[in-house]
């Protein structure tokens, strides 16, 4: 055989390196290839970039830079740094021999008689599927099969489904389908003369495989924090026993595949990878220090290389095979959590995930159960808002309180029983609160316990409750005794008459009963400054409960779960009469026309308001829709304005002339009589002084009446002209 060695320092072109009986490796410590699927920061992709560099310079000789490598065996280049490359101009020339029939195969193959395996010049070492994948390629693809297109290459016989699974692979052959479409119309064999003769590589080598590894982390990592992924393999292999980093080597590989596998909408396994190390750092570095709150808060920690390999894999374990595999029920619809983008998972995410792992990796013995139970202690957690509050809360100090705390009931509980964290010291009333105590009290000490947790799991997911059930349980316990037969009854009253999203009609029926119960604050400023509520938000009704507990009982308890709104609608029949809102109870479309539940106060002379939407960009005078109402069961022609104060006008089929008419103040009404088209006075003869209407320089007007005067005179004045 015959080789072509590289010398230190010297200029380099592809027909030097893709010459003789030389092989350029990738070796296992490289990164997998990614160009054909990576956008720089402005979004374009890195193989057009490149491609349209090299066009655009096609007449000049290019230097591309530095080479990094050792010889090992003879004649066999391993590059430290150059791979993405390297491995693009490969890849061109293959694309460019397919146009000029062979001009460049032997740039692509050597055709040496030992050479009767078809091995190409380029060599992947990262894992077998993409070495036996390059050198079918180059055989069957670019050069005995010059009229197939890239789009076929995944219904050859030579490509097999595993591939599909292999991140080097799909990248090239996504940078395969960039070069086609940019090789249309172009004169393939100048331009592949040029790559092949023009462009100029200086070559360093680096001696052996040991000083390559230390280049190669050098060069990807210059001492800055972590960044990549690809830049930790070599730094976490090299620091096991030699005759262990085989098999931690193919271990990472099991690692990458996985999250190449579940890599979502990402175009590699780096994110997801990365938000793994960041599990493994958080569960390993000790809680409330600078450097974990660093972990918490920023993605460009620097991972620990000390961390046992072992430890690692078994973390890995537990995700792949307990957490996330298709058997496993723990987070069987949450995968996107694998597959984050650039800056990770949320704090809520890693409040539910990362206190599981260690759980798991803690009581490797626990059962389905067990598991469950710690699964749902901890996603219910991260419902309750107080604690979702701190832990989206911007400010480091209070981030901290919440997840470490977790984090720690994980690596310190007694048991593998959940509710052996009641035996636990010092730990935070953020998320032991009194309701966490007495229902792990409740499961402890339970006959059925399960028919229990699956209750209280099913109230939990409520949107009202939003994970806190206290008062439910409170309305089924008597002298301190729980009882899980009164509970299932509440249960099941509280969710005929509160269901689904709360935007039925029917709701409104339970709004007008509540406000024959005396609650306090019904209704009441939840949000904001100026709207009053009736409820509509999940939040203003766990409120309105929460403030009214013992009346919110007495009104359920009046409840018939076979008919749930017949003890309600008599409750409305026979009203006290709460003089505030009196007229809310009585009048079922005063309700109805406030879409989201929202009314204002104006003060005694004009009084309330009705809010159309949530915002009071649309809204009616309350004793103006009262008009609107009365005048509606007698004329069809009626219809109310929703805007500058709002009123009631009348609108003929002629569209000539119009009536107004409004609440002025102090249950005072005005009527305003006009034609559209003619503001002056006189147009309607002698209607103005039959009625007494006064001309105001616009209109003809009648003030300071009363509602049954106003609804007579609007009446009148319909009959009269219509």
């Amino acid at each position: 055989m015959e080789y072509n060695s590289l010398i230190t320092g010297k200029s380099y072109k592809l027909t030097d390196l893709f010459s003789k009986d030389n092989k350029i490796i990738i070796p296992d410590l490289q990164r997998d290839y990614c160009w054909g699927t990576t956008n720089d920061k402005d979004g374009n992709n890195l193989v057009a970039k490149f491609f349209d560099s090299l066009y655009e310079n096609k007449d000049k000789e290019l230097n591309l830079g530095l080479l990094y490598g050792y010889e090992a065996p003879l004649g066999h280049i391993q590059l430290c740094d150059g791979q993405q490359r390297i491995t693009t101009l490969f890849l061109l020339l293959g694309m460019l021999n397919k146009n000029t029939d062979d001009l460049f195969r032997r740039l692509l193959i050597s055709e040496s008689e030992e050479n009767d395996d078809w091995e190409p010049y380029l060599q992947y070492a990262i894992r077998e599927s993409s070495l036996y994948f390059l050198s079918d390629l180059t055989r069957f693809f670019f050069i005995e099969n010059k009229a197939m297109k890239v789009d076929e290459i995944k219904t050859q016989p030579w490509y097999f489904k595993d591939y599909d699974l292999d991140p080097s692979i799909q990248s090239m052959i996504m940078a395969m389908k960039t070069i086609e479409q940019k090789t249309v119309g172009i004169d393939c064999k100048s331009f592949g003369i040029h790559i092949a003769e023009q462009l100029n590589f200086l070559y360093y080598n680096m001696g052996n495989r040991s000083k390559g590894e230390e280049t190669f982390v050098v060069i990807n990592t210059t001492g800055e924090p972590l960044s990549s992924t690809e830049n930790l393999k070599p730094l976490l292999i090299s620091k096991q026993p030699i005759e262990k980093q085989k098999e931690c080597a193919q271990k990472w590989e099991r690692w990458e595949h996985f999250f190449w596998k579940n890599r979502g909408k990402n175009d590699t396994a780096d994110n997801g990878l990365k938000e793994f190390f960041r599990w493994v750092m958080l569960l390993q570095q000790p809680s409330n220090t600078e450097d974990f709150k660093r972990i918490q808060s920023d993605g460009n920690y620097k991972f620990d290389v000390n961390i046992p390999f072992d430890v690692i894999d078994t973390y890995f374990q537990i995700v792949s095979e307990k957490l996330f595999s298709r058997d496993s029920a723990i987070f069987p619809n949450n995968k996107q959590w694998l597959a984050p983008d650039i800056d990770g998972n949320t704090q809520i995410v890693w409040f539910r995930l990362v206190p599981m792992i260690e759980y798991l990796y803690r009581f490797k013995d626990a059962s389905a159960r067990e598991v469950w139970r710690v699964r749902m202690f901890f996603r219910n957690l991260s419902k309750v808002p107080r604690v979702e509050s701190d832990l989206y809360n911007r400010d480091i100090k209070r981030l901290g309180k919440v997840l470490p705390d977790a984090i720690r009931i994980a690596k310190e509980m007694p048991s593998k029983d959940i509710c052996s964290i009641l035996q636990m010291e010092n730990v935070s009333t953020t998320i032991i609160s009194e309701e966490v105590k007495l229902k792990l009290e409740i499961y402890s000490h339970a006959s059925n316990r399960d028919a229990i947790e699956e209750s209280f799991w099913k109230e939990e997911e409520s949107n009202i409750w939003s994970g806190e059930i206290m008062p439910m349980i409170s309305w089924a316990s008597e002298d301190n005794s729980f009882d899980y037969n009164f509970f299932e009854s509440y249960r099941a009253k509280f969710n005929k008459v509160f269901h689904d999203v709360l935007e039925y009609n029917e709701l409104d029926i339970t709004r007008r009963a509540l406000l024959t119960c005396g609650l306090k604050d019904y209704p009441r400023i939840f949000n904001g400054y100026t709207n009053y509520s009736f409820a509509w938000e999940y939040t203003d009704w766990k409120a309105l409960i929460n403030d009214n507990v013992a009346k919110f009982k007495s009104f359920l308890d009046a409840l018939d779960i076979d008919n749930i709104y017949k003890a309600q609608e008599e409750m409305i029949a026979v009203n006290p009469s709460s003089k505030d809102y009196d007229e809310f109870v009585k009048i079922p479309e005063l309700l109805r026309y406030c879409t989201k539940k929202n009314i204002q106060w104006w003060g005694d002379e004009l009084g309330w308001v009705l809010i159309s939407q949530g915002t009071a960009r649309t809204f009616v005078n309350l004793k103006t829709y009262r008009l609107y109402l009365d005048l509606k069961e007698k004329s069809n022609m009626v219809h109310v304005w929703e805007k500058d104060q709002s009123c009631v006008f009348v609108q003929p089929k002629s569209d000539d002339w119009t009536i107004d008419a409004w609440h002025q103040g102090n249950d005072k009404y005005a009527v305003n009589l006009f034609r559209r088209h003619n503001k002056t006075e006189n147009t309607f003869e002698e209607i103005p002084g039959e009625f007494s209407l006064l001309w105001n320089g616009e209109r003809y007007e009648k003030k300071d009446m009363t509602k049954d005067h106003a609804i007579e005179l609007v009446l009148a004045l319909i009959a009269k002209l219509s």
